[in-house]
């Protein structure tokens, strides 16, 4: 990050400090001044309807004073300000055209998930209809197949039976 030094100046002491300040550091007083610039109007409506002469003056003398670093910070700054804005503005397209496209795309992408998940469940519904009726199918011919075994058991059994009931009937 660029730094430019900045003077500082103390009236009061007759003092003058160079330090460096960042971009950031610059922009965070501007937006300062910019809101003490905000609040000392509000103040002059305020003491203009009270009619406070002394105040207004003074509250007049402190707007200029901030007015007047507010517009050596802008054309000290200015080039850094324009170009930070017109980064931002290059940034906020490109990411409004990314948002645009990805929502474009983002909806083609939700259709075919959607249209595939249906197909899926029109597929899952008709392999469960065929595993039904084969499973329906199976179980007919397994109970057919048991009640034929079963009747073939007792059949058999009954006939074993009988056939041992003849036998101890002829023995003396």
């Amino acid at each position: 990050m660029e730094k430019k030094i900045a003077r500082v100046k103390h009236p009061a002491l007759g003092l003058s400090n160079e330090r460096s300040l960042s971009l950031i550091e610059v922009k965070e007083i501007h937006q300062n001044l910019l809101n003490q610039y905000a609040n000392i109007s509000s103040e002059i409506a305020d003491v203009v309807k009270h009619n406070d002469y002394v105040k207004l003056s003074h509250f007049l003398v402190t707007r200029s004073k901030i007015e007047t670093t507010i517009n050596e910070i802008e054309s000290a700054y200015s080039s850094e300000f324009n170009n930070q804005v017109t980064t931002n503005h290059r940034i906020g397209d490109a990411l409004k055209n990314a948002s645009e496209k990805m929502e474009a795309k983002g909806e083609d992408i939700l259709l075919k998930v959607t249209t595939n998940l249906e197909k899926l469940n029109g597929s899952a519904h008709s392999i469960i209809t065929i595993a039904t009726a084969l499973s329906n199918k199976t179980i007919t011919k397994g109970n057919q197949l048991g009640h034929n075994a079963g009747r073939l058991l007792i059949h058999k059994t009954s006939n074993g039976l009988s056939k041992l009931a003849n036998i101890i009937q002829k023995r003396p």
